[in-house]
């Protein structure tokens, strides 16, 4: 019981601590097998209109994900209906293979920085990330193993 207790102390301080962060989403991927027709979305209700965020993407990967890299389309829709698509490369591991980010058995968690930018309307942000592998100049990548989870952090500029 006191080690219960103990431990949702821990976790109620770490998230107290995390205070630059305004939102946090993570959507898991059907099976571990990212389809190019699953397209996690997240809404972010923006009040200031003023300051400047930084926008980063969760990636959560199992080791058996095929490739060192993940190409990404990252759609943004503004309030007024504006949109933007941004391609991302992230590399998922080093030259010699090792996986970058916090590993734990064979489950790798990375936090990708993105971009930093103002979102200068109120409301509500939408954002789509999209998976863009492809072989090459060949097809796109159907069905892209390996990957768990993505997901959305938006925090305050420090």
């Amino acid at each position: 019981m006191i080690k219960g207790i103990y431990i949702l102390l821990v976790a109620v301080l770490l998230v107290a601590c995390d205070s630059n962060r305004l939102y946090e989403k993570n959507i898991s991927i059907d099976n571990d097998v990212w389809s190019l027709g699953q397209i996690p979305s997240f809404e972010f209700e923006n009040t200031d209109t003023v300051s400047d965020v930084n926008l980063i993407i969760n990636v959560r990967h199992s080791s058996i994900y095929p490739f060192s890299n993940l190409w990404l389309f990252i759609h943004t829709l503004s309030p007024s209906g504006s949109t933007h698509v941004d391609t991302l490369e992230a590399a998922l591991s080093q030259k010699d293979g090792k996986w970058l980010g916090d590993g734990l058995g064979d489950i790798w968690d990375l936090q990708l920085p993105f971009k930093t930018i103002q979102l200068n309307e109120s409301g509500t942000y939408r954002f789509k990330i999209e998976q863009a592998m492809r072989h090459g100049n060949l097809s796109k990548i159907e069905l892209l193993t390996g990957v768990m989870e993505i997901g959305l952090r938006i925090e305050n500029v420090e």
